[in-house]
């Protein structure tokens, strides 16, 4: 399994590299024209590299399982963040080393007296700078996530479609039939790309909908939906994967939002996913009743035990609602009637809003493992662990023989307790190959 990973990732990274770069060794093949300044060759190649890398943004946030899957759900929306910022630097650097190159092309930037083809770029290059800088700051600027992401892909599509009229109108690095086919063959990529995610896709989610069976209280503020398919396929997942739940509304409002499955994969015709309340979207989660619609697009991500069948020790440490893809491996290992030794980190802010505390008890006794809470601020007469993981504790629960690479680590919490297990886990001798994490940093 993992050879096969690796072998479509390495395809599919060569298929990315040659179509972000093929429009310069088009432009590099083409005719050399006599007195062309080699920085206006820079400044085009950069533009064009920066247009085709925007295209193909289409493309690995249309969520493709085939494409996701040898890399990781999280790593591709990473990728898709920071490459998008490298887009917009190029982009950026087209006008200006046109300007460096001659001043004369200032007067490009009065959008009255222009030609067309100078707005449409400009255009452009304006909604580039809103796409990327309230994608940055959408948090300080306390953007709401599905007003962003309704308006990040419309003004996205607006600037890629800008853009390519740009080149067209412009014509200089067009002028030949094959320079024309490239393009068009971004164009159509482009087009096929939006067509699928805005409506072939959400068609596809709208014939397959679930049903809610229940929604029941957990502690630490955190509300179960339990779901079942309608269709009666079920949803094949890994344990510890997410998907995308839309509720309330159908697939193509676009306002679907991202949640671990926290059942096991034994039982993929009802899936399970637990959500702390959290915010506007979350809080009324425990709204839904049974019998309400909703639509389950996924599985994603590669935050998976399963994905180790090899592992000897498995060492989960989750933190708060961060247990949710934790519990869907610990129940699917349960129910398979795993016997490799476990063992659990679980850090919570209090004891009381420790989730499934019943359940994991029960779990323990089920399967080989070691069940360690970590209380933040712990009662007066509480008798574990108390204060955050650290390097103490890791070396305190998990054996010296299963360091360096015995044991497969998966991580899953808030950002700031990610970051600082994760560099205790190194610091206690873990390798850092051996540590798995899931950050649902995805927008």
């Amino acid at each position: 399994m993992k050879t096969k990973q690796l072998v479509y990732g390495i395809i599919w990274s060569f298929l990315y590299i040659f179509l972000i770069l093929t429009p310069i060794l088009i432009l590099l093949a083409g005719p050399k024209y006599s007195g062309r300044p080699p920085l206006l060759d820079l400044s085009v190649s950069l533009g064009f590299t920066g247009l085709a890398i925007m295209a193909l943004q289409f493309v690995n946030s249309a969520r493709l399982k085939f494409f996701n899957q040898p890399f990781g759900t999280d790593f591709v929306y990473h990728f898709h963040r920071q490459i998008g910022i490298a887009a917009f630097f190029m982009v950026a650097a087209h006008p200006l080393l046109l300007f460096i190159l001659d001043t004369r092309y200032l007067r490009l930037l009065n959008i009255f007296t222009a030609p067309w083809r100078a707005k449409f770029g400009l255009l452009a290059v304006l909604l580039l700078i809103a796409v990327v800088w309230t994608a940055e700051y959408r948090g300080k600027l306390k953007i709401p996530y599905g007003f962003w992401k309704i308006w990040h892909g419309i003004l996205a599509t607006l600037m890629v479609g800008l853009a390519l009229t740009h080149i067209f109108t412009t014509g200089d690095y067009t002028d030949l039939p094959w320079k024309r086919i490239l393009w068009i063959g971004y164009t159509i990529l482009f087009l096929a790309m939006l067509a699928y995610t805005r409506v072939i896709y959400p068609l596809k989610l709208l014939r397959s909908p679930y049903q809610v069976e229940e929604v029941r209280k957990e502690r630490g503020e955190v509300w179960t939906a339990a779901m079942k398919a309608l269709n009666g396929k079920g949803l094949r997942f890994l344990p510890g994967q997410f998907a995308w739940l839309t509720a309330w509304k159908t697939p193509f409002s676009d306002s679907e939002h991202p949640f671990s499955i926290a059942s096991s994969a034994e039982s993929p015709q009802r899936i399970e996913m637990s959500i702390k309340s959290l915010g506007a979207y979350t809080a009324k989660i425990q709204t839904l009743k049974a019998g309400d619609k909703v639509y389950v697009d996924g599985p994603y991500g590669s935050f998976s035990s399963e994905r180790y069948p090899d592992a000897k020790n498995l060492v989960f440490i989750p933190g708060g609602i961060g247990v949710t893809p934790i519990m869907s491996m610990l129940r699917t290992l349960a129910e398979r009637g795993d016997r490799r030794p476990i063992k659990v980190l679980y850090a919570n802010q209090t004891w009381e809003s420790v989730t499934f505390r019943e359940e994991l008890e029960d779990l323990r006794k089920r399967l080989n493992m070691e069940l360690v809470y970590v209380i933040e601020r712990p009662e007066q007469n509480w008798k574990g662990d108390a204060g955050f993981i650290n390097t103490g504790i890791i070396k305190k629960y998990i054996p010296a023989d299963w360091m360096p690479d015995k044991a497969e680590v998966f991580l899953c919490g808030p950002a700031p307790m990610m970051n600082a297990v994760e560099k205790a886990l190194i610091a206690a001798g873990l390798a850092e190959k051996c540590i798995h994490t899931e950050r649902f940093s995805l927008a």
